[in-house]
């Protein structure tokens, strides 16, 4: 069984974030087996990189996912999609690495993997999100009931179908559907999807950076400490090296500092020359 892989989800409509993310993965670990989960609607132009990137499309647990997502958001098919996510689940490797796409990989991926143990590390997380999981009037019933949660975000994960699957995922919800619905912040789709079933399992989460100290997780483009030093992206509140930079949210480019931007575009703008030229990554290029 291989060790580690990543998985990741795009479509069409992303394929300018696919091409930077891809970019940058590649950069620090051309040889990291590489997932991609159609997202739903257009995916020719992402199937297009697919040679160029060296990624396999993974589609196995679409179809449960989808259905779980008919169930639980009857009335937004774009934002139930954002489950298909846990399709990373199904990968037959030791650990799996789920990364959502509107980031730039900074440090090798595969400086992630080795700390999963079922019962004692059953998941680690790259960075928290307190408001957007559960309903702010709510999170005082939530930590009498879950009195060790995490309130993480579902945008970067490592964990392994050994210790989280999606039967897990979907009988969980469906079993405690009416505490679910009471906790979580609506207009929020797989964030509390994930956090609720972590808490009512109680499985153990644990952050990247108290695994190995020389990691700092993901860092939000918004955040004040991060700054671009001699090209680098540095975290003046962390000792620890940035894993990636997230551009979370609907507005990614409100307010992003000139500097990020520059280097965003730098990483985008070598993938799209790389695509232009069709010159697939080589797995021994590191």
């Amino acid at each position: 069984m291989t060790r580690g892989a990543l998985a990741f989800m795009a479509n069409d409509r992303y394929r300018h974030w696919a091409i930077t993310f891809l970019e940058s993965v590649r950069a620090a670990d051309p040889s990291l087996p590489l997932y991609c989960i159609p997202h739903g609607g257009s995916f020719a132009e992402i199937l297009a990189l697919r040679r160029v990137f060296r990624f396999e499309i993974l589609d196995e647990g679409l179809d449960r996912l989808d259905a779980f997502g008919r169930r639980l958001f009857p009335f937004h098919p774009r934002r139930r999609a954002n489950l298909r996510k846990y399709a990373a689940l199904t990968l037959p490797v030791d650990e799996v690495a789920y990364f959502d796409t509107d980031l730039v990989m900074l440090a090798d991926p595969a400086r992630l993997f080795g700390h999963i143990r079922p019962g004692e590390t059953d998941l680690v997380y790259l960075a928290t999100s307190p408001r957007w999981v559960y309903a702010a009037r709510k999170l005082a019933h939530a930590r009498t009931l879950f009195p060790e949660m995490r309130l993480i975000s579902a945008g970067a994960f490592v964990t392994s179908r050994r210790t989280l699957t999606i039967d897990e995922i979907i009988k969980t919800i469906e079993n405690d559907w009416r505490l679910y619905r009471t906790l979580r912040r609506r207009r929020v789709y797989d964030q509390p999807v994930l956090n609720f079933v972590l808490h009512r399992l109680g499985k153990r989460c644990r952050p990247i950076a108290e695994l190995d100290g020389s990691l700092a997780g993901l860092v939000s483009f918004r955040n004040p400490n991060l700054r671009v030093v001699d090209g680098a992206a540095v975290d003046a509140g962390s000792t620890g090296d940035i894993v990636a930079i997230h551009w979370a949210g609907a507005r990614k480019h409100r307010n992003e500092p000139a500097e990020l931007r520059q280097l965003r575009e730098a990483v985008k703008a070598s993938g799209e020359e790389r695509v232009r030229r069709g010159m697939p990554i080589r797995a021994d290029a590191g």
